[in-house]
């Protein structure tokens, strides 16, 4: 009988002996189990990080009565994300969770998704599995420490999975396209007549045989105009504006209205003399005082030049009028694009439509203008500009309005913005361009300020929510941004349909960002959809066509040439951008895309200088 009962509990120590061996067995053999990280490293898409993670369980591992609680977890330097938790059971154990047989092993696949936070760069991804024996899951496990307090629970050993975190995807540019309010200021004249003159493509002088001058009878207009003033009233003012076709370099096209105006002027001078020459005879006027009498005549006639540079606003009104199959393409391109040389470049893209701009609408901008003013003398715009920052309580809202676009600079645009919504609050324009002028200065809180105003005073308004948009973009709000994007879009805001493509890279959704940017070919948005859906030829080349060669692009361009294992590239661009700007040194150095080649002399050079 006591040799039974010995029998039987030697029995049950080795039963017990055998079943805690069993997830110990588990715990030894633990670096049989394969985790894998899909993409490696891990990828930020939608400002939202997606862990996947594949794990593969060899045959006759994992015990029937066996319960493993795996919780990955994300740490970097100055923080720590615990995801969440998943169960792998025995063939004999209930409840929730991937069954993974003992004789044939298994696989599971584990998924969850955080948002990305600053510094995930260089985080590492640790999983450290407790396994436990039950009949049951225990559905109360919902942490780690938790599952650690089961009856018997060992840890099978902790592992890195995967180590940073690639966020090329946030390179957005999300500054989009302002939707500022037009001016509604007009030169208020009782303007009875007018004339344009034409000029040949990048000249000045005056030639009446220029094909326009022929075709529209510029000369019998000019003739005209000076029988006007012979035989009926002097002019109180004459305006002279001239313009040049928005082709070409910029500040060159600048400095050719400049002349065409003075050639203009010089004909104006012209036409009073040989007018009032012929008014004094036809009065008679004694010969000897003829000269006297147009000289005291003509300084009573205030002659207002400018020159305007490239006539955007007459191109888009002529593209409308036109028969150009892709006009709709070509004014959106305008309106959307407030850089001038961006703009043209887009335009000159589409060969086949601007050959036909070329040769139908540009030589029509070519021009000088004048026009005769009976009512009296205005502001011209150079008091305009400079009372709008000395004086602005002199000036109307129009004024104002119209004083802001006369200058380049953005701080001044917004200080007279800024006078425009303290002397005009209940003008939503005037708080909508302060708006989105505060925001290109990344001037967030000020910019939120004027907005919400703005969509307080004209709710609905498509300008102002456009602005709200990109403004919750700088925010990092990508739903809010989106909620504005559409009903701005809904309102019919034309520069929302680009900005719509910024929300959508922000959301991972490139292929329809692509879409909405069909017709901005050259932009640095394009080439990141492009390098982030594989494209990274095309992303070289849509960034080599950039007009603007800022550090974003060059750094972008260091990342499509790292991707394509091109040292000297990476290197080069590389370089480029962080002379332009410094910080992209420290970026470079943390930056997954750039791992494989730290520790080359030129790499450690670049961001160590």
């Amino acid at each position: 009988m006591r040799r039974t009962i010995s029998c039987a509990l030697l029995a049950g120590v080795l039963l017990l002996t055998a079943s805690c061996g069993s997830i110990k067995t588990m715990q030894k053999k633990h670096d049989t189990v394969r985790y894998q990280i899909s993409p490696n490293p891990m990828e930020v898409h939608g400002d939202k990080v997606i862990v996947t993670i594949n794990g593969n369980i060899p045959e006759k591992y994992f015990q029937k009565n066996a319960v493993v609680y795996l919780q990955p977890v994300l740490r970097w330097e100055t923080g720590e994300v615990i995801l969440s938790p998943m169960n792998l059971k025995g063939a004999k154990v209930e409840g929730n969770g991937k069954t993974i047989e003992k004789k044939s092993g298994g696989r599971f696949v584990y998924k969850d998704t955080v948002a990305y936070r600053q510094g995930m760069e260089s985080a590492k991804l640790f999983l450290d599995p407790i396994a436990y024996k039950a009949d049951k899951v225990n559905e109360a496990n919902a942490t780690w420490s938790e599952a650690l307090e089961n009856e018997g629970a060992i840890r099978l050993g902790n592992v890195k999975i995967a180590e940073g975190v690639n966020s090329t995807s946030n390179r957005v540019d999300i500054r989009g396209d302002l939707s500022i309010a037009p001016s509604n200021y007009t030169v208020s004249t009782d303007e009875i007549m007018r004339t344009d003159i034409y000029f040949t493509v990048n000249m000045y002088s005056l030639n009446w045989n220029n094909k326009l001058n022929k075709q529209m009878d510029a000369k019998k207009s000019y003739e005209s105009m000076k029988s006007y003033i012979v035989n009926n009233q002097i002019p109180r003012q004459i305006f002279v504006n001239a313009w040049a076709s928005p082709e070409g370099e910029e500040t060159f096209n600048i400095g050719l209205s400049k002349r065409r105006a003075e050639t203009t002027v010089a004909l104006v001078d012209k036409m009073l003399t040989e007018a009032l020459t012929e008014r004094a005879k036809a009065e008679n006027v004694k010969k000897a005082d003829i000269k006297k009498y147009v000289d005291l005549a003509k300084q009573d006639v205030v002659i207002t030049s400018n020159a305007k540079g490239e006539d955007w606003e007459n191109f888009i009104r002529l593209v409308e009028g036109s028969s150009l199959k892709e006009k709709n393409t070509v004014i959106n391109v305008v309106k959307s694009q407030p850089d001038k040389v961006r703009r043209e470049q887009e335009i000159r893209n589409m060969s086949v439509v601007f050959s036909q701009i070329e040769e139908e609408i540009l030589p029509t901008l070519r021009r000088g203008e004048i026009a005769f003013n009976f009512s009296g003398v205005q502001k011209t715009e150079q008091e305009i500009a400079k009372m709008a920052i000395s004086n602005p309580d002199n000036l109307t809202f129009d004024e104002l309005m119209y004083a802001a676009t006369l200058t380049h600079n953005y701080a001044n645009k917004l200080q007279i913005y800024t006078a425009a919504t303290e002397r005009f609050g209940s003008e939503w324009a005037g708080w909508n361009n302060a708006g989105a002028v505060a925001l290109y200065l990344n001037q967030l809180d000020d910019s939120k300020r004027f907005l919400e105003t703005a969509d307080k005073l004209s709710p609905n308004n498509g300008m102002v929510l456009a602005n709200l948009s990109l403004l919750s973009l700088a925010f990092k709000d990508v739903e809010a941004a989106d909620q504005y994007v559409k009903r701005a879009i809904e309102a019919g805001n034309e520069q929302a349909q680009m900005n719509e493509a910024i929300v959508l890279i922000k959301q991972g959704k490139y292929e329809e960002a692509a879409e909405k940017l069909d017709g901005r070919k050259c932009t640095y948005n394009l080439a990141l959809i492009q390098l982030l859906t594989g494209n990274t030829g095309n992303a070289i080349r849509t960034l080599d066509c950039c007009m603007d060669q800022t550090s974003e692009v060059n750094y972008l361009r260091a990342v499509c040439y790292a991707r394509l294992d091109d040292v000297p590239g990476l290197i080069k661009n590389l370089k480029q951008a962080c002379e332009q700007e410094p910080a992209y040194k420290y970026q470079a150095k943390n930056d997954l895309e750039f791992k494989r080649y730290q520790s080359l002399i030129e790499f450690q050079d670049i961001i160590n200088n």
